[in-house]
C-alpha cells in the first residue's frame, strides 16, 4: 500500500522537530564550520547540541515533557464500569509499530508500545463479557497491516479468533476514528492506546461523535525518581512527547479537535 503524499509530508516534517534530528542539525552546523576552517565558530552550535542531547537523556527533562499527556487520563479499572459494562461490547485497540521478520511470532514483531497497547486490550476485554477485540492500523512500509499482526499476536496471546475484528487501512489516528466509528457507531466503546497518544486519540475520536472510554498503556513515566544521569531510553521518551504536542497542533490549526472538547 503506497502512502498518500500528504502523509509522507507530514511524516517527514515532523522528523525534522523530533529532539534528536535538532541535536543532529546543531551538530551539522559545527561540522560545518569545520570543513569550512572556522573553528572557533563551531564550538556554539557542537556545545549547543551536546547539551541539548545531554538534558533530553535525563528523565526529569523527558518527564516534564511527556507527563501533562499521560496525566490527562487514569488507567482504567474495568470495575468503575459496573453495570454500564455490560453495555460495553467493543475493546479498541490502536495500531502502533511492527516489522515482519519471519523467525519471530507476531507478538515479537510488535515494538513495545504495540505490545503494551495490545495486552491491554486483551486484559479489558476479558473482564468484559462478550466485548469484540477490534485492532486497528494498515500498513506502511511492511508487508503486513498492523491490524493483521496484533490479531495474530493477540490469537497467541490465548484471545479467541472469533472475538477479534480488524480495520486494516488506516494509516494516521484520524483515519482510524474515521473508519472505526462506520464500524462502531454512536456505541460506547474502550479506546486503548499509548498513555501519551490517548489525549490526541480522545479528541479525535470524540470529534467524529463516538463515546470512547479511555484505558491508557505504555505509561514512559512513572514517577521514578529524578536523577542526572542520562539514558537513551528518555530520549526516546522525548520523542513520543514532541510527537503528540506536534500531533495535537495540526489537529488544531486543521479544525480537527477543539482545546475545549470534553
Amino acid at each position: 500500500m503506497s502512502a498518500p503524499i500528504g502523509f509522507l509530508i507530514k511524516k517527514a516534517l515532523s522528523a525534522i522537530f523530533m529532539p534528536l534530528s535538532i541535536c543532529l542539525l546543531f551538530f551539522a552546523l559545527g561540522g560545518a564550520y569545520v570543513l569550512l576552517r572556522r573553528s572557533r565558530d563551531a564550538l556554539a552550535p557542537f556545545a549547543i547540541g551536546a547539551m541539548l542531547l545531554y538534558a533530553f537523556s535525563l528523565n526529569s527533562i523527558s518527564g516534564y515533557l511527556v507527563r501533562p499527556l499521560e496525566q490527562a487520563y487514569a488507567p482504567l479499572d474495568v470495575t468503575v464500569l459496573g453495570p454500564a459494562g455490560k453495555t460495553v461490547k467493543w475493546v479498541v485497540v490502536l495500531g502502533s509499530w511492527h516489522w515482519t521478520d519471519r523467525r519471530l511470532s507476531a507478538a515479537g514483531m510488535l515494538n513495545e508500545s504495540a505490545l503494551s497497547r495490545l495486552v491491554e486490550g486483551i486484559r479489558v476485554a476479558k473482564r468484559l463479557s462478550g466485548s469484540v477485540l477490534l485492532v486497528s492500523g494498515g500498513k506502511y512500509r511492511d508487508e503486513q497491516s498492523s491490524a493483521h499482526v496484533m490479531a495474530s499476536a493477540a490469537v497467541e496471546l490465548g484471545f479467541d479468533p472469533a472475538c477479534i475484528l480488524l480495520e486494516d487501512t488506516s494509516l494516521d489516528t484520524e483515519d482510524e476514528a474515521v473508519l472505526i466509528k462506520n464500524m462502531v457507531g454512536d456505541e460506547p466503546f474502550v479506546l486503548v492506546t499509548s498513555a501519551s497518544h490517548m489525549l490526541r486519540s480522545m479528541k479525535l475520536f470524540q470529534g467524529q461523535g463516538m463515546r470512547p472510554i479511555p484505558a491508557p498503556a505504555y505509561f514512559r513515566n512513572k514517577g521514578e525518581p529524578e536523577t542526572f544521569v542520562p539514558y537513551p531510553d528518555n530520549i526516546l521518551t522525548c520523542h513520543l512527547a514532541v510527537h503528540e504536542y506536534l500531533g495535537l497542533a495540526w489537529a488544531l490549526v486543521r479544525g480537527k479537535i477543539s482545546l475545549d472538547s470534553p
